[in-house]
């Protein structure tokens, strides 16, 4: 090396820990956001409730920060550096009378707004569903106040969606498929019809920009509108305050007198360190990048690989790229319900048509919910899950949602578990390439993206059958979501394994030969894993008993 390029190496690592500490030492600025998730209006001739659910960000950026929010490279600000976070829910309640008076009543302490609707004695009562995501408690109107009401174990209600047109025509009986899951079973439905009461779910997260909904209380009318700012498949910012409510506001007789704002999005508001610190604590999670103070040492590989050569360049990629994949692999997941309402890209066309075909197949519906890694490249997605008694099998339909790129198309996956710690899967969504990184020995998968629904149950059942006689195991019959939860969770810790002990350099290569075989579709592909040496085995190394013939 020469006295010149030792003296450009030690320039360019002065420039980068300088570029670095600069970054490190900017100061912060800490604010939070609101953003309004529904609103649930009940209403009849002498009074109106509305439950308005408001969810609270925050973040601490600094300039640099901000300014890639604003940017389709928003996600690269989080690299830069830790960020610490936080998000709350809370839900408003209303009282509104013919008179107009309207006012604000707290709900009870550690009380839930996820449950059932009903009427008792005339009064509206939530009913919460007690499971291992919810353990709050609902409420009762008592005539002054909100009263808690202790959570019960119930069935889920049966699931329908909710329509955009929100006029009292909506709430006719034949319409009563626009509601929410869990919003009104149909029992409830008809209590509120002949006690006269009327209602309605208003989501964010739609196409129409402005809904509104007239209600008649006694001689009185007043409209409630929502405003919404407009969706585009074209949105790449990083700032979700472009997107959802822009307001919620109550106006009588037609809206030509208004009333009341309700809430308006008000955008990033600036709070004190220490009131954000104490939020934070309470609510917050601390994601934190610790190669980032480790940036000037990038530049100086970069600096190497073009110094010295290619084959350093494709063995440094080989090393680092293995490590930061099963980094970025999930540890754990976690299960949150979610309402198709809030994936406003979601097929619901698709997502309806599967779920009557796997009930007429007879298929229960378990949960909706959105599989989230504790990684923080995992795309928003909304899982269904469905199960079969008499199979003792999950079906699950799913869609997600890349950041940059066109959701994935809605498919359906059949899932079994069995002894000795076995699993099958087959599905009629198309493999992707690098899923071969991740195969196990005992993980069998087909995929069949040309089969029909029944063709792909049928033939998941057979191979079941099979799997099991050449092993001589049996399916675990734990078809419950603990059970599914508990299968999903090894999984994610199975493929981490599995990438751990592969060779990277090989697992590359038949990633990108898989690719090129993928560009043509073909009716099946299989991995069978340890199947077909295990089955062998247990042939060759099986005795029959003596005077059997």
């Amino acid at each position: 090396m020469t006295r010149r390029t030792a003296i450009l190496i030690l320039v360019m690592l002065a420039v980068a820990i300088a570029m670095v500490a600069t970054f490190l030492l900017l100061p912060k600025r800490y604010r939070i956001s609101e953003h309004l998730a529904q609103t649930v209006v009940f209403w009849n001739p002498k009074e109106a409730f509305l439950f308005v659910t408001i969810q609270t960000s925050g973040r601490a950026t600094n300039i640099l920060q901000d300014k890639f929010a604003h940017t389709s490279y928003g996600y690269t600000a989080i690299l830069l550096g830790g960020n610490v976070f936080f998000y709350k829910q809370d839900t408003i309640a209303y009282h509104l009378l013919p008179s107009g008076e309207l006012d604000r009543f707290p709900l009870p302490e550690s009380t839930t707004t996820g449950g059932s609707w009903t009427l008792r004695d005339g009064k509206l009562q939530l009913n919460s569903v007690e499971n291992r995501f919810n353990h709050g408690s609902g409420f009762r109107w008592d005539g002054e106040k909100f009263i808690p009401v202790p959570a019960q174990m119930k069935s889920r209600p049966e699931a329908v969606t909710e329509s955009s047109k929100a006029t009292e025509d909506d709430l006719a009986d034949e319409d009563y498929d626009d509601e929410r899951p869990g919003f009104l079973s149909a029992s409830d439905r008809e209590k509120f019809k002949q006690a006269g009461w009327h209602h309605k779910l208003l989501t964010a997260y739609e196409r129409s920009e402005t809904v509104t909904l007239p209600m008649k209380i006694g001689q009185s009318a007043f409209v409630l509108t929502l405003r919404r700012f407009p969706l585009t498949r074209n949105w790449t910012g990083f700032d979700s305050l472009e997107i959802g409510a822009k307001s919620l506001e109550l106006s009588q007789e037609n809206g030509s007198k208004s009333m009341a704002t309700l809430w308006s999005q008000d955008g990033w508001k600036e709070i004190p360190k220490a009131e954000y610190q104490r939020l934070a604590q309470q609510y917050g999670r601390e994601f934190k990048q610790p190669f980032a103070p480790w940036v000037w040492l990038v530049l100086v590989v970069v600096l190497l690989v073009w110094r010295f050569g290619h084959w350093i360049h494709l063995l440094l990629n080989i090393a680092t790229v293995k490590r930061r994949v099963v980094n970025n692999l999930p540890t754990t997941y976690s299960f949150p319900p979610v309402t198709p309402a809030q994936f406003p890209l979601l097929d619901s066309a698709a997502l309806d048509r599967y779920t009557r075909d796997l009930e007429f197949m007879g298929f229960t519906r378990m949960l909706d919910f959105s599989l989230v890694a504790d990684t923080p490249n995992h795309p928003p997605n909304l899982v269904r899950l469905m199960a079969h008694t008499k199979y003792h099998c999950f079906a699950e339909i799913s869609q997600f949602f890349p950041k940059r790129s066109l959701a994935v198309p809605v498919k359906c996956a059949f899932q079994s578990v069995l002894q000795d710690g076995w699993t099958l899967s087959f599905t009629d969504r198309k493999p992707q390439a690098a899923s071969s990184l991740l195969r196990r020995p005992k993980a069998i998968s087909v995929s069949m993206p040309e089969a029909g629904l029944s063709e792909l149950l049928q033939a998941f059942l057979k191979m079941r059958e099979q799997v099991c006689l050449d092993l001589g195991i049996s399916p675990l019959k734990d078809d419950t979501l603990e059970g599914y939860i508990s299968k999903t969770q090894r999984s994610a810790t199975e493929m981490r394994e599995a990438l751990q002990q592969k060779n990277f350099a090989m697992g590359l290569s038949q990633v990108y030969a898989r690719k090129l075989s993928l560009l043509k579709t073909r009716p099946e592909y299989v991995w069978l894993g340890d199947y077909p040496k295990e089955a062998e085995r247990r042939k060759q190394g099986y005795t029959m008993p003596v005077g059997v013939k």
